[in-house]
């Protein structure tokens, strides 16, 4: 039933836009009662982000920080990073990332506090990269946290701007001309 929900709003989000949403339009697209989505998702906020969990676990099937392993190289850490992020942007799909993108832009307090929570775990998945890169011997510059932001910064900044997916090609000129100038010694 949740996936038919979620699907219903994604529908209803590319037809109506989500500032128009409403949970009778979803109840209707989903075939289902506009009590039975109140009794679950207390605002259109709550909804979008479990749809947003829940395509994220369905793209990656764990934590991002977990699935980062030592590659052997700097550049091939970061590209892995930056493919497993692209991943997720595919599987969520520009209408939630982009009703993400608005409620970042309002005075929600929950939007806030998730906002902090992603750039740490970001922060944290950044910081056991380069600890591979350092372990190897590496020469790994010490930057700052909003640094450590980059990569993710960057992936979702292209992913807004451009219509096409961002293939392997992109990813590694991303890797190659931004990161690891930044990041390396």
């Amino acid at each position: 039933m949740s996936e038919s929900i979620y699907n219903a709003t994604i529908e209803t989000i590319k037809k109506a836009g989500y500032t128009n949403l409403t949970f009778q339009q979803i109840a209707q697209a989903a075939k289902t009662s506009r009590t039975v989505i109140y009794r679950r998702w207390k605002s259109k906020f709550d909804l979008l982000y479990e749809i947003l969990l829940y395509k994220t676990g369905k793209a990656l099937g764990g934590e991002l920080i977990d699935l980062i392993e030592d590659t052997g190289s700097l550049r091939s850490d970061l590209l892995q990073l930056m493919t497993l992020y692209q991943k997720i942007f595919t599987e969520v799909g520009p209408e939630i990332m982009n009703a993400i993108l608005f409620e970042m832009g309002q005075d929600n307090k929950k939007m806030n506090e998730l906002k902090e929570e992603a750039i740490t775990k970001n922060i944290l998945t950044m910081r056991k990269l380069l600890g591979f890169a350092k372990a190897r011997g590496e020469k790994i510059k010490e930057v700052s946290d909003a640094t450590l932001t980059l990569p993710f910064d960057l992936i979702r900044v292209e992913n807004f701007l451009r219509k096409d997916d961002i293939d392997k090609n992109r990813l590694e000129m991303l890797v190659d001309e931004i990161l690891l100038p930044v990041f390396r010694a």
